[in-house]
């Protein structure tokens, strides 16, 4: 992370700072600050600083402002669980089991990330679990996300693309920075919000979660389509065009020719 010191320096230096924040302390220094956490205001003292808060301003790639296509089916045949890069492998088993449990018919598609050992770690944590496919650093996220009927999820980034995919999701608070995202959505009603890593009850509260949701077809499809209304993916779209237009109200001139 780049410190409220670091920043205040390159804001005197540089044509165009844009921040992407993910603390909703505010004010922070930079022409544009972006943080795509549902519920956040600006802080009343902007000093010309432009805010693009909500998830219509979450960066995602641009293959997910594609509308989905899904099947909303009555059973759910396939879950997906993903909790980010540097998740521990305990804590990927202990969900899962959870998983396995509330819904023992049900495909899981596990999805890690590439760092170091993290795929042997986790595979090894699941032995023994079936109906389990390890995916490490797929090449489509958004085809496994699309394939999947349910996902119980972290609070970054993939939480946003999960929305933008329609996919109807339960969330488990992993690392601090997700304390914004995760309960905005569930006020919001797209997403159930089943507890934090930490928390003793979080077994109890996921398999309750994904059980009610098994067992309610309707519900699926109304969380992942309000998800998909607050997460429409064309954030990244909205964000270079409030850059451009920054860029053309302060020519390069007017700056002393800083680049």
């Amino acid at each position: 992370s780049v410190s409220i010191p670091e920043l205040e320096a390159a804001l005197e230096r540089v044509r165009l700072l844009a921040v992407v924040d993910d603390t909703g302390r505010f004010p922070v220094p930079g022409h544009l600050v972006v943080n795509s956490a549902l519920g956040l205001d600006p802080p009343e003292r902007r000093d010309g600083t432009r805010y693009l808060l909500g998830p219509r301003f979450a960066l995602l790639a641009p293959e997910f402002a594609e509308p989905p296509v899904r099947s909303w089916r009555e059973g759910v045949r396939r879950i997906l669980l993903v909790l980010g890069g540097a998740t521990s492998a305990s804590l990927m088993a202990a969900l899962a089991r959870v998983v396995r449990r509330a819904l023992p018919e049900a495909t899981l598609d596990v999805i890690v990330g590439p760092a170091g050992d993290v795929p042997a770690a986790v595979t090894a944590a699941l032995a023994g679990l079936g109906g389990v496919i390890l995916h490490a650093a797929p090449e489509s996220i958004r085809a496994l996300m699309l394939d999947a009927d349910l996902a119980v999820t972290a609070g970054g980034v993939t939480l946003l693309e999960l929305a933008a995919t329609s996919t109807p999701s339960v969330g488990v608070s992993v690392v601090s920075n997700q304390q914004a995202n995760l309960p905005g959505l569930a006020r919001g009603g797209a997403l159930l919000l089943a507890g934090g890593a930490g928390d003793p009850g979080l077994p109890d509260a996921l398999e309750a979660a994904l059980t009610s949701l098994t067992a309610d077809a309707g519900r699926r499809r109304a969380l992942g389509e309000r998800a998909r209304q607050l997460v429409d993916g064309r954030g990244a779209a909205r964000v270079a065009e409030a850059m451009r237009e920054l860029l053309a109200e302060v020519p390069l001139a007017a700056r002393g020719g800083r680049c």
